[in-house]
């Protein structure tokens, strides 16, 4: 039986409080710096991981570099400190200078000025 008019129901449908709003952005935010730590992390670890393998990479292409012309020393291709580094390159036996390493003329390493790489 229907009494009392055109009453509507009232449904307690508000939304969200801020309170509720607030504890979902906090939870979040927190999520986000945990996750920006942890890939920092990765990161470092990968730098550190890079230098060693081009400093594997270095002494590798220059003992080649010896062996396959009999020397004991590299010639530098120019005046600058990579000058090395630019021979093995011109002769095939490295890609790329290293960024973290420096050769002297007998193949041994030499850290990069302001590199935060060691082996």
């Amino acid at each position: 039986m229907h009494t009392g008019g055109n009453q509507m129901d009232q449904h307690d449908d508000d939304g969200f409080t801020l309170i509720e709003l607030l504890l979902v952005i906090v939870v979040l935010a927190i999520l986000s710096v945990v996750v920006v730590a942890s890939i920092g992390g990765v990161t470092d670890e990968a730098e550190v991981s890079s230098c060693k393998s081009d400093a594997t990479t270095l002494i590798t292409a220059a003992e080649a570099f010896f062996a396959q012309r009999d020397a004991r020393v590299i010639p530098s291709a120019d005046a600058s400190p990579d000058g090395y580094e630019k021979t093995l390159v011109a002769e095939g036996f490295l890609r790329t200078p290293s960024r973290y390493h420096d050769l002297d003329s007998i193949g041994h390493l030499v850290a990069v000025t302001g590199s935060q790489c060691t082996v």
